[in-house]
């Protein structure tokens, strides 16, 4: 099964994280997303806007990414 995924603008606000870690975050966000979206059942809704909440900021750039990835993935899943 081939799903695609078109993301048309993606805005993240990381206020209050260390930019180091939130550049590196956000260039691992894509394969973050792979992995979340590979192991997900079901349809993936279209949104226009998702809001993913509040994240307590880690200090490491892999478990942002990774927190973010969950939670964009869970939102679109909710339809």
């Amino acid at each position: 099964m081939n799903r695609r995924i078109h993301i048309d603008r993606l805005d993240l606000d990381l206020r209050g994280i260390d930019p180091a870690v939130a550049e590196a975050a956000v260039r691992l966000l894509g394969p973050a997303l792979q992995a979340q979206f590979a192991q997900r059942q079901g349809p993936i809704t279209s949104a226009a806007r998702i809001d993913a909440g509040r994240i307590a900021p880690p200090g490491e750039p892999h478990a942002l990414a990774s927190r973010l990835a969950e939670r964009i993935a869970q939102r679109t899943q909710e339809g």
